[in-house]
């Protein structure tokens, strides 16, 4: 891999999370997508962590190579097998390979679930939590859609610009129209918030002449991120973009955090993920 000098010009990619060599199709079409779409390049990452391979990154490589040589897309492409910790090295990933989002298969059906794959609910929750970038995770097969469609859930923390950021994009780069799902809050500074948040998310959509559609849920006591994701999967839209939980309650860790509840219940619709970071990262143009 090439090393760059401390303000030298990088190129930035799609992290294409590669964890079964022999069975990755569905990601690597996921990331071709992404890559045309934001016009990166792609890296396929392959992470030789003993928890889950036995496989060596020299091995992994001779199989990556053959892979990459199948992308035909007009954008850079390469490859990458790393060893180590998953969680460390999806920590640390926008900084070693330079990634802006990681695509990411979850296997989440009663069938698939295995606890001790790198792709169960829990391993992909566990590895991913401390992630600096974006990251797009689906469960099912891979469908040719131009994310025509895409919810965006809004709420009341302040967090939320990184959120509307990455809504822009799809709005920008791939015509969509964003779905601004919200429920009403009790509580009037709560409210508030939520009414800045929207604000800005008109303001910015208007400047860049997205179209929106306001999906107001009256339903206030269920998650709004598990009501968007179940709204999207019955009216057939094309994306859902989240954030995590950043301060997790009692309740969170009793009966799940709304992230659990979206990974365990996506079904055809894919979902971007964003951690909550007090420093914000976003995409370069």
């Amino acid at each position: 891999m090439r090393h760059y000098k401390k303000g030298e010009y990088r190129d930035q990619f799609i992290i294409a999370y590669i964890t079964d060599l022999d069975n990755c199709d569905d990601v690597v079409k996921w990331s071709e997508k992404l890559a045309l779409m934001l016009n990166k390049g792609i890296i396929l990452l392959h992470i030789s962590d003993p928890q889950y391979t036995p496989l060596s990154t020299s091995e992994a490589e001779v199989k990556l190579k053959k892979i990459n040589e199948k992308i035909n897309i007009p954008l850079s492409h390469s490859y990458a097998a790393v060893k180590g910790k998953t969680k460390d090295i999806i920590h640390s990933v926008g900084d070693l390979l330079n990634g802006v989002v990681i695509v990411s298969k979850v296997l989440n059906s009663k069938n698939d679930n295995n606890k001790t794959s790198p792709l169960s609910v829990k391993s992909i929750l566990k590895n991913f939590s401390t992630s600096r970038l974006a990251y797009f995770v689906f469960s099912s097969e891979y469908t040719e859609q131009n994310f025509e469609e895409v919810i965006l859930s809004m709420n009341a923390l302040k967090e939320s610009k990184e959120k509307v950021l990455w809504a822009s994009y799809f709005g920008r780069f791939s015509h969509s129209r964003i779905n601004i799902f919200y429920h009403r809050y009790k509580d009037e500074y709560l409210q508030k918030q939520l009414n800045l948040n929207i604000g800005f998310c008109r303001k910015m959509f208007k400047n860049f002449k997205i179209e929106t559609l306001n999906v107001h849920i009256l339903n206030r006591k269920k998650n709004i991120d598990l009501q968007a994701i179940e709204y999207a999967e019955e009216k057939e839209k094309n994306l859902c973009i989240f954030q995590t939980t950043n301060n997790k309650s009692i309740v969170d860790f009793l009966f799940g955090s709304s992230e659990e509840k979206v990974l365990k219940t996506m079904q055809k619709v894919p979902v971007l993920f964003l951690n909550q970071r007090d420093d914000i990262f976003v995409m370069c143009e």
